[in-house]
């Protein structure tokens, strides 16, 4: 007779043995690498599953990418922190899980008073799908649109430093008005040209 292979059960949560680290569904956690020189990888809690035929404990996860990961690699906009949302699924050992870490809205991680190293934020969700010719990376991003900012037409890295003109209300980087940033600093109010300082006057 054939037998058949016990069923995974799904569960809560869960206390990996020998830590202080509970697992919820939702949580964000990270995962311990295969090089010993590379990051930690990044993901989210999907289901918790005791695998009783194995005896041990899964974990289904969804990957966050980080920028270099993509086919569009890290641009000049990306924040250090800064983590895409995939549409990669995982089934995992608890035991590759290091730690929790916290995946913040960009909104959220600006108001952070501290920044500290299990902090991310997320705003894009990336395609991780096989690819299609006709298709350009860019593409694999969503929203496909955001707020751009400077001359640059940049979305905000939350990383570097840009000033905001009192007339127009624009904000710019220095270095893309040829500025150093020390210098604005010093200003008691920047003009991003000529002109926005004529209407001031």
């Amino acid at each position: 007779m054939l037998k058949t292979k016990p069923p995974k059960k799904p569960i809560n949560s869960y206390n990996i043995s020998g830590t202080d680290i509970t697992l919820r569904r939702g949580d964000c956690v990270l995962m311990r690498p295969a090089e010993s020189d590379t990051p930690p990888y990044v993901a989210r809690v999907e289901r918790l599953v005791a695998d009783d035929g194995n005896n041990e404990m899964m974990v289904r996860v969804r990957w966050y990418y980080r920028p270099e990961d993509t086919e569009v690699g890290r641009r000049v906009f990306h924040g250090e922190k800064e983590i895409f949302l995939s549409n990669d699924y995982d089934m995992q050992s608890t035991q590759t899980i290091q730690g929790k870490c916290v995946v913040h809205t960009l909104q959220q991680y600006l108001k952070l008073k501290y920044v500290g190293v299990d902090d991310y934020f997320c705003r894009y969700e990336y395609d991780a799908g096989e690819r299609d010719p006709d298709v350009a990376a860019g593409e694999r991003f969503t929203p496909k649109r955001v707020t751009v900012y400077c001359k640059c037409n940049n979305p905000y890295n939350p990383d570097t430093y840009m000033v905001q003109c009192d007339t127009c209300k624009s904000w710019y980087h220095p270095s893309c008005l040829d500025l150093k940033n020390e210098d604005v600093e010093k200003l008691d109010k920047f003009f991003c040209s000529r002109v926005c300082q004529e209407d001031a006057e």
